[in-house]
């Protein structure tokens, strides 16, 4: 009879691969849809000179120093180093055991970064990885436990450090992470468009473009969800969660919940009981 626990997945993600090496010639190339490993998310970071990494569709992008690539075993792509390279690349690797921690934060860094990540050597997620990278190879860590928590904080860190590198590179990108980040404070489109360093006018008219909504709408439907999910799991009055989902009154918050679901967040909440 089969063990209930060996048919559970392992949400608490592992590392399970990482060193440091020199490459100094094109025989370094790697195409991950030949390779026979499981499906593992590989976090490759530059230390210094450049690598080369090339999505399916042919785009290949640079991996110079301050940067890493992320790529999953098996998937249709290609790294290496290049044939114009001048300088030994010097690289240094996690592989990361597919878990249900690990999967959607990864996924979402690729979904809305791509495979070319900035990690600068003194920045949160540059340490991280450097401590993750020395644990490993020191067989250090406390427990699974704490290492799992390292690597959701090492990709957290990666997420954040992304966003961060948007808002003078790309001010309307900036605007939809700053959007989803802060929805539940007392935020204002004129705010965030100073914030972006763009015009209010400016603003509404490229996320429109970009996103195909507004930014007051999408910041409406981000508080509204996130109300709705309140009074659908806890039993606090309505003022507190008005005020927890960023609206500035209950009565702001009832009128546009209202407009949205055709009812009342009061009768909302009763029908589910």
């Amino acid at each position: 009879m089969t063990r209930l626990s060996s048919m559970r997945e392992d949400v608490f993600a592992r590392i399970d691969g990482g060193a440091e090496e020199i490459r100094t010639n094109t025989s370094y190339y790697w195409d991950n849809s030949k390779r026979l490993e499981s499906n593992r998310i590989n976090l490759q970071r530059t230390l210094s000179g450049e690598g080369f990494f090339e999505e399916s569709n042919g785009r290949r992008y640079a991996v110079p120093q301050g940067t890493m690539m992320a790529f999953t075993q098996r998937e249709n792509s290609r790294y290496g180093y290049p044939a114009t390279g001048s300088q030994p690349y010097h690289l240094q690797y996690l592989s990361i055991d597919s878990s249900a921690s690990a999967n959607p934060l990864f996924n979402r860094i690729r979904q809305d970064f791509g495979p070319v990540l900035s990690i600068p050597d003194q920045s949160e997620s540059g340490i991280l990885f450097q401590e993750a990278y020395e644990r490993f190879n020191q067989g250090n860590f406390r427990d699974r436990y704490h290492e799992s928590e390292l690597i959701i904080r090492l990709f957290t860190a990666i997420y954040r450090q992304q966003v961060a590198e948007t808002q003078g590179s790309n001010p309307i990108e900036y605007c939809y992470h700053l959007l989803h980040n802060r929805y539940a404070d007392a935020i204002t489109l004129k705010g965030i468009a100073k914030t972006c360093g763009v015009t209010r006018e400016h603003l509404i008219r490229a996320f429109t473009k970009r996103y195909h909504t507004s930014p007051g709408a999408m910041l409406r439907e981000l508080r509204l969800s996130h109300a709705k999910g309140m009074l659908e799991s806890t039993s606090l009055p309505i003022e507190q969660i008005a005020a927890a989902s960023g609206f500035s009154s209950s009565n702001v918050f009832c009128r546009a919940f209202r407009n949205t679901y055709h009812t009342s967040p009061a009768r909302h909440r009763s029908l589910l009981r």
